[in-house]
């Protein structure tokens, strides 16, 4: 017997997840996290997260959420994304330049990969000061 018998591995569902994430302006000005907004509108911002799963490409998005109504508010990118595989976390990133129009306030980010729920992030959308 090996020394193993009685372990049972959770193997089962999807095996896909972020592991870790942030939202982030561009500008330093603009502060350390979030999404700055100026005059009803976002200003530039990066999404950046860390994947775990099995290895493999996968079509990747993110989408920015109204979480009382469940509204999507914007879709981010889809891309095909090569993933290394669960022990060697993938990070992808996308910097968003157009403007996104959004009011000040609470949102979530979901993550998806291959089509499937891969986590949320809740993030906060503030006036940002300066020009």
């Amino acid at each position: 017997m090996g020394l193993f018998t009685d372990f049972e591995a959770d193997v089962g569902g999807a095996q896909r997840k972020v592991i870790s994430s942030a939202v982030a302006p561009l500008r330093r000005s603009d502060g350390d996290d979030g999404i700055p907004l100026a005059n009803g509108a976002t200003r530039p911002f990066r999404v950046t997260r860390q994947w775990s799963a099995p290895a493999g490409h996968y079509p990747e998005r993110w989408y920015l959420v109204a979480p009382e109504s469940r509204e999507v508010l914007h879709e981010g990118p889809e891309r095909l994304v090569l993933i290394w595989g669960l022990q060697a976390p993938t990070e992808v990133t996308d910097e968003v330049r157009e403007p996104i129009p959004l009011e000040p306030g609470a949102y979530k980010l979901f993550f998806a990969l291959g089509g499937l729920s891969g986590g949320d992030v809740d993030v906060e959308a503030f006036e940002a000061g300066g020009g």
